[in-house]
């Protein structure tokens, strides 16, 4: 059982919340500066980002905030099921193409995120992609890094989560 904070120590609240949003988000970074320049995503990042997706979790259990993200478990299982899913594309495309496409970096940092936004991070992914491809086209780039979309479209999400509630 976790101890739920006062419901008048809202400053506590507000203060554990935003710690672990800060820490996401700046770990995120370090992902997107990192993929931009090599191509690829550190397996510490996004350890990091999901150990503290478990952070924001317990604290949203503990504080009662941010309720658009959903229950805890629900994330858990959406970042299992985008973990697994993305991991099956990404299989099945290097198959057909005999090449990479996604890669797995992107996808095990969207199923760390999914630990934090749950079913949040489907439609921030997509705005990525998007993102990302209309970029690479203006650029005239024929492959481009998703990390700073992704990275840049979760805390967007994260963002307008915390505003939103």
């Amino acid at each position: 059982h976790i101890p739920r904070v006062r419901a008048g120590d809202r400053r506590a609240q507000v203060s554990l919340v935003w710690l672990a949003a800060a820490v996401l988000v700046a770990l995120s970074a370090w992902a997107a500066v990192v993929d931009a320049r090599t191509r690829r995503i550190p397996n510490a990042c996004c350890a990091g980002v999901a150990a503290c997706g478990v952070c924001l979790q317990l604290a949203r259990l503990a504080t009662g905030a941010i309720p658009p993200l959903g229950k805890p478990l629900m994330a858990f299982v959406v970042a299992c099921a985008v973990l697994l899913a993305g991991f099956a594309v990404e299989m099945l495309y290097r198959r057909v193409a005999g090449r990479a496409g996604l890669g797995l970096g992107d996808v095990k940092l969207a199923a760390a995120w999914a630990v934090s936004l749950g079913w949040l991070v489907v439609p921030a992914f997509a705005v990525a992609c998007l993102l990302g491809a209309v970029w690479a086209l203006a650029t005239r780039q024929r492959t481009f890094a998703l990390g700073p979309w992704l990275s840049a479209a979760f805390a967007g999400a994260l963002l307008l989560a915390c505003l939103v509630s």
